[in-house]
């Protein structure tokens, strides 16, 4: 069974303090091979998921923010099939470099709050997610306390 291994937020920076207003949020899901799910705020609904590669994890989320929430108004509507969905996505995966995609996004006012568990492949690619021009926080693992059921113990880590 996977696992959540991050929690990612999307929206509007809140305009007169930090924080964020979200619209959307991505879940990252690992364990044999990692998966992206897409969820609208709203109504929790799950609009797309994806089987990123493990290196361009970073770069799949922000083609699926690219493609399904700064474009939504575009793209999507509720007749829209799950068929539809993955075949527009992988258009766009396939029209735009992730280069263009860092071009398209700097036209975006948007922020993305990566909150990254221990054990993440995110937490190797944090530089990757500087490379984007947008607002962002990311926020990694200060302490963790956990019981092993494989030792029987409870570990306490701190990093």
């Amino acid at each position: 069974m996977a696992t959540v291994t991050a929690f990612i937020l999307v929206g509007m920076t809140h305009q007169n303090s930090s924080g964020i207003n979200p619209t959307h949020y991505i879940m990252l899901y690992e364990n044999d091979q990692p998966s992206l799910s897409l969820y609208k705020f709203e109504n929790n609904k799950e609009i797309i998921r994806i089987r990123p590669t493990p290196e361009k994890i970073v770069d799949n989320i922000y083609l699926l923010i690219h493609t399904f929430v700064l474009k939504s108004d575009i793209f999507l509507s509720n007749n829209i099939s799950g068929k539809e969905i993955h075949k527009l996505f992988n258009d766009e995966k396939n029209k735009m470099s992730y280069e263009k995609i860092i071009t398209s996004l700097e036209t975006y006012d948007f922020k993305v709050v990566f909150n990254i568990l221990s054990g993440s492949t995110l937490q190797e690619q944090i530089d990757r997610i500087k490379e984007y021009p947008n607002d962002y926080e990311i926020t990694i693992p200060k302490f963790r306390k956990e019981y092993s059921f494989r030792s029987n113990k409870i570990v306490n880590e701190e990093y």
